[in-house]
């Protein structure tokens, strides 16, 4: 069974005016008309021993841990929103095609933490762009500073912290 179906014409516009920035945020390029706020498993932005010593867990059952926190956070956010993947198509990839899931355990399945980058998702009733990120940390950019305190309380809710910018 498929996981994604691509959003009807209509949506697919609707999509592309919300987050027409979307290729540059996905290419590590954000503009200054998004906010930015990573939700981690830990309260403070690591130094480079903090890292080394934190990231390259040998620790199966912290690895669980840590990736069980984001499960519970990602479903608190699939309960709540509504969610579409995304990915670029054409000659330099610069078109954006918007998937929506055919189910929600499909939604839980492309959510699952895995760590290495994998889920990247709009949540359009919230005007966020959410991406998994590769250190215990995912990254949320949205443009409507209310949206904050709504990641920050499932965060809480779900055992993880928000920090923003240094």
């Amino acid at each position: 069974m498929r996981k994604f179906i691509n959003v009807n014409k209509k949506d697919q516009l609707i999509l592309e005016n919300q987050f027409s920035e979307l290729l540059n945020i996905a290419n590590g390029e954000p503009t200054d008309n998004y906010y930015f706020l990573a939700v981690s498993v830990f309260d403070h932005w690591l130094d480079y021993d903090e890292s080394m010593e934190l990231l390259h867990l040998t620790n199966k059952e912290e690895c669980i841990r840590r990736c069980n926190l984001f499960n519970d956070f990602n479903k608190i956010i699939i309960e709540n929103t509504s969610i579409s993947t995304f990915r670029f198509k054409g000659r330099y990839s610069e078109n954006t095609i918007f998937k929506k899931f055919t189910s929600d355990s499909s939604k839980y399945d492309y959510m699952t933490q895995k760590d290495n980058g994998e889920y990247c998702v709009v949540l359009p009733d919230i005007g966020a762009i959410y991406l998994e990120g590769y250190d215990d940390t995912n990254i949320f950019y949205f443009t409507d500073s209310s949206v904050k305190p709504i990641i920050e309380n499932w965060a809480k809710d779900s055992g993880l912290y928000c920090l923003t910018k240094k």
